[in-house]
This record gives structure tokens, sequence and C-alpha cells, in this order.
């Protein structure tokens, strides 16, 4: 029994010896067969045909073309998906890529993992600008009064339509909230279309108001020249009240205080210039409808222009009063003039 034992056990040790060394030499000929199949699959690819690491499409589908170069022409424009929206992209990998070439029968493969092909929508913009002009003209037609400007609260904000889209937007619904200068507005781009898209954007609107400001700096002592002046536009409530409303009241005035450009400015920081001052020689006009005289002065007091002011007329010795006109300028007026 037992010499039966041993033999069946150095069969079976010599039959399971023989199972694994025909199992390893199947593995490697296998493994060798896939290596052939690889290097025959590399031979055949087409080297003339090259991946687009970027495409910009312009309409709803991408092609072929839009991902290989020296495909066949007839093939190109193929679509095999869909475009993202519009200004959008999307990130084709390599495994997409490869079903994509292999379903189109397409000598291509990706060489790495790292292949790619970058795709991106082309769109028109429409600014945040252009939506707040339209939602400007929109609240005028509501009823408030100009000017105001808006603040929208999206200020980044963009619209981006296909190519091929009617550039235009239209407001096609406005809330607004005359206590607290809120709104909301409704932005419709490709009205009647079957591009039609909507967004609700709000806002604020600011009423303005029109006040004179210095174009440059003007230093302390400075007399304001016509060209250093214009008006712009603030928001009112940031406008301090007594600020000067009036370009005139600017225009020839000197500056008491250094003043910035593009504020307002007030009534404190500027003062008339003293255009005759006390003990100065004068000329005294005196101009009627049937004559013309002049006569030298000495002015008694300071004055600035418009000021009624005393002088001695030095031929006469007599004392009158007059109105400054100009620098060591005076006009006797014809009732003063006895």
């Amino acid at each position: 029994m037992k010499t039966k034992k041993i033999i069946l056990a150095i069969a079976i040790v010599s039959l399971g010896l023989g199972l694994g060394l025909g199992s390893g030499i199947a593995f490697a000929q296998n493994s060798q067969n896939a290596q052939d199949r690889l290097s025959r699959t590399n031979q055949q690819l087409d080297e003339n045909i090259l991946l687009k690491p970027d495409a910009l499409v312009d309409g709803q589908y991408i092609s072929l073309g839009d991902i290989f170069s020296g495909i066949d022409p007839q093939i190109a424009d193929i679509a095999v998906a869909h475009a993202p929206q519009p200004g959008k992209q999307v990130v084709l990998d390599y495994r997409w890529l490869y079903g994509i070439a292999q379903r189109h029968k397409i000598n291509w493969r990706p060489r790495t993992t790292a292949d790619q092909v970058m795709i991106t929508r082309a769109s028109q913009v429409i600014t945040m600008e252009e939506i707040q002009e339209a939602v400007e003209d929109a609240l005028t037609q509501h009823g408030i009064k100009p000017p105001f400007t808006v603040d929208l609260s999206s200020e980044n904000f963009q619209i981006h339509l296909p190519i091929d889209a009617q550039n235009r937007i239209d407001i096609t619904g406005l809330d607004v909230n005359s206590r607290t200068n809120r709104f909301v507005a409704s932005v419709t781009t490709g009205a009647q279309t079957a591009q039609r898209r909507t967004y609700r954007i709000s806002g604020k609107y600011y009423p303005l108001s029109t006040v004179p400001v210095l174009v440059e700096p003007v230093s302390r002592g400075s007399i304001i020249r016509p060209d250093q002046v214009e008006y712009r536009d603030f928001r009112t409530e940031r406008v301090p009240s007594g600020a000067i409303r009036d370009i005139a009241d600017l225009i020839g005035k000197e500056v008491i205080r250094p003043a910035n450009p593009n504020e307002p400015l007030m009534f404190r920081d500027l003062t008339s210039p003293i255009l005759v001052r006390r003990g100065a020689l004068v000329i005294i006009r005196l101009v009627t409808a049937n004559m013309s005289l002049t006569a030298r002065g000495k002015a008694l007091e300071n004055g600035s222009k418009g000021d009624v002011i005393r002088v001695i007329n030095q031929s006469s010795n007599k004392t009158v009063q007059v109105e400054v006109v100009g620098e060591n300028d005076v006009r006797a007026l014809p009732a003063m003039s006895q």
C-alpha cells in the first residue's frame, strides 16, 4: 500500500508541474502576441493625423475636423458631440478621443493619458455697460426722472450669445420700489426666437445732481479761470448741503482753501478777490448817454468786483461812491457823481 501511495503522489506532482509549465508557456505566448498586435497597430497609425490641442467652434456641434488634423476631408464635418454653451469650454480626454477615433476608423491613438482637446464655443458678448444702458432706458420709461445712475448687483455679469444670434437685449419686466430705489429687471435676449433667454438682474438707481468742479488742482490764493471748471454729475446724497451749483459762482473767485479737483466746492472755500485795495490809485469812469469822463482817484477802502466803495476824486478832492468793475478800475454811478 505504501508503495502505491508514493507512486500516486509522484504522478500528481508530475502532472502539476506539467500544467504549470504549460500555463507559463501559454501566458508568455499571449503576452508576446499582444505586443506584436500593439506593434502592428502602431505601424498602421497615420503619422499625418494629429490631435488639435484646442479648437474654437461657432455652431452647436463639435466635428471630427475640430478634433483631428490630417483626416479625410469627407469626414471632417461629421458631428460627434454637442458644443458647450456660447462662451464656455469643455475638455475632451484621451479615452473619449480614442473611442471616437475607433468608431470612425481614424488611425490615431493617444500617446499618453495627457492627450486632450480644449473646445471653446465662440460667442457674442453683451457687457454689463450695455445692460445698464438698457435698464436706465427702461427706468426712464417707467417714470424715473433723469438724471440718475444705475448700480447693478452683478458687476462682472456678461451674456454670451451664439455667433448667429441677434445681438439685442430687451427689458421684458421691471419691478421698482420707489421708496428704496431698488428694482429687479428681466433682461431678455433672442426675443421671439428659439434662442430666447431671460435673466433676472437686481440693482438700485441713484438720483444725480449736477454741480461745477475744478478739473485741475488750484492752490490757495489763485483766481479760478473759466478753463479750470466744468460740470459733473454726483449722486445727490453725496453732494453736501451748501455746495456751489452754478459755475458762474466759481469763475473769478479766489481760493482760500486748497481745493481738490472733481469734488463739489463749498462757498466757504472761495472768496471774491480784492481788486481795489485801500490807498491804491484808481481810474474813475463816468459814462452816460451823452458823455464819457475819466478821472484819477484814491481808494479809501478795499473792494471786490461789484462792491460799492468810497474814493477821493483827486481833481475835485471830493469823496464819491463808485462800483468796482476791475483791478483798480471803478465806475462812478450817475446818481452818485453829484
